[in-house]
């Protein structure tokens, strides 16, 4: 009788430990790219519109980050990026911490993604950082 109620604990707290991870899974878009960079291998930024940001690293990639709402409204000011949990390395949205310079307006990015060489073509002169 104990070990029927030591194995259905174990079932029960496996299940928890699933349930708890399936949403983190999740949490990144689908079409994200696992592709990670350093911060401090970002040469130029910029900003399309008030939603989407590309990023430009010295390895020759791009990156397009997008934010849940307007970020930069002056359209002016520079960001800052800054490492979420102080460490260098950036490979989800949620790496980073993103803020207006002048006004310390935060901006809430959602997705990151490595652009593809076509993807890079596409893009119109003005958009290339």
């Amino acid at each position: 009788m104990l070990k029927t109620i030591a194995l259905g604990a174990g079932a029960l707290a496996a299940a928890a430990a699933l349930a708890v991870t399936l949403p983190v899974a999740e949490a990144e878009p689908a079409g994200s790219s696992a592709s990670c960079f350093r911060l401090n291998d970002i040469v130029n930024t910029r900003m399309q519109g008030y939603r989407t940001l590309y990023l430009r690293a010295s390895t020759g990639a791009f990156y397009r980050m997008d934010f849940s709402a307007d970020c930069n409204n002056l359209g002016t000011e520079p960001l800052v990026l800054h490492p979420f949990d102080n460490g260098d390395e950036i490979c989800h949205a949620v790496d980073l911490d993103v803020r207006v310079r002048g006004v310390g307006e935060a901006c809430m990015p959602i997705s990151l993604k490595r652009l593809t060489p076509d993807e890079v073509a596409a893009l119109p002169p003005k958009d290339k950082p």
